[in-house]
């Protein structure tokens, strides 16, 4: 019987055809990583009281004082992933895009422009619209990716506030080091999970020293072709933004099945507390106060590209 690993694995091998060997890309990846240590830790920090630290010094939940929150966002895509996630990537309309979310993760809604047009994105807990150029889109398809995008964007731009929205519950692994620095493991899980998944699992990297938070590893189970596929995200650069330390530049990869880049963007704006009502952003374009791009980042992001 196969499981449900290999069948993500045929999946993905599948979709990559030639590809795959022209690039020596073997099935790498690595499985999830979230079988906690057996003895205790000699530091005494427990998972909850390393969450705590690291909320603090992003200086707390969003929701305390910003309100809504506006973005304004620049990227690209690796052409791979495009190939072998194309409805995931959607890259033909997901290069720029203006973010419009109330901090709380009761409404989150986007527009993005690329080469295709625009796509614009009303996410709440209970239901996804999506328009491509204005026209309301119905294919299920696309529609459970499109949540899927939606949930894991929201825990990419508003660590760790969307964890405690979630009201993700934490167990600690053992601690890791990448280039000579030292973090902490949490393994959170969030129920419901990332789009129409009953769960997923994130593994929150934190600074040992700094506490801030450098990367998020997570499950993708709430879109049939990501089912046993994780991603990482690292957060490049942070910037203060008032009381809140925020990311602003951000480089994703794909962890398995498989091991490939697959985007990196960063923020061109940032703004809290316009007061755009619900309406001012439904429907297929922002009106209002919502229609203003987000302010622009000071000093901008110098992306290496």
């Amino acid at each position: 019987m196969q499981t449900e690993g290999m069948r993500t694995v045929r999946s993905w091998c599948k979709r990559l055809g030639v590809l795959l060997l022209v690039l020596g890309l073997q099935g790498c990846g690595t499985s999830f990583p979230s079988r906690p240590p057996s003895g205790a830790f000699t530091d005494g920090l427990a998972a909850d009281a390393i969450f705590q630290r690291c909320l603090a010094t992003h200086g707390g939940d969003l929701r305390d004082s910003a309100g809504d929150l506006n973005l304004s966002i620049t990227g690209v895509w690796d052409t791979l992933i495009q190939k072998i996630q194309p409805v995931i990537s959607d890259a033909g309309y997901r290069v720029t895009s203006q973010e419009r979310t109330r901090a709380g993760g009761a409404l989150y809604t986007v527009r993005y422009e690329g080469p295709a047009g625009t796509k614009k994105v009303v996410r709440t807990p209970d239901s996804t619209e999506v328009y491509y150029n204005g026209v309301r889109e119905s294919d299920p398809a696309r529609l459970q990716a499109t949540a899927v995008t939606s949930d894991t964007y929201q825990l990419f731009h508003f660590s760790p506030s969307f964890l405690v929205w979630r009201g993700a519950s934490f167990v600690r692994l053992e601690d890791v080091s990448e280039s000579g620095t030292w973090y902490h493991r949490l393994l959170a899980t969030i129920r419901p999970g990332f789009g129409y998944s009953a769960e997923d699992k994130v593994i929150l990297w934190i600074d040992r020293a700094t506490f801030r938070l450098f990367r998020v590893h997570l499950t993708l189970e709430g879109f049939e072709s990501t089912k046993g596929a994780h991603v990482d995200t690292t957060f490049l650069e942070y910037r203060q933004i008032g009381r809140f330390l925020m990311p602003v530049s951000f480089n994703e990869r794909v962890r398995g099945p498989l091991r490939i880049n697959a985007h990196r963007w960063h923020l061109t704006g940032i703004d809290f507390g316009r007061g755009w009502t619900d309406a001012e952003v439904s429907g297929p374009d922002f009106t209002g106060k919502a229609a203003v791009p987000a302010g622009p980042l000071v000093p901008p992001i110098v992306d290496p590209r």
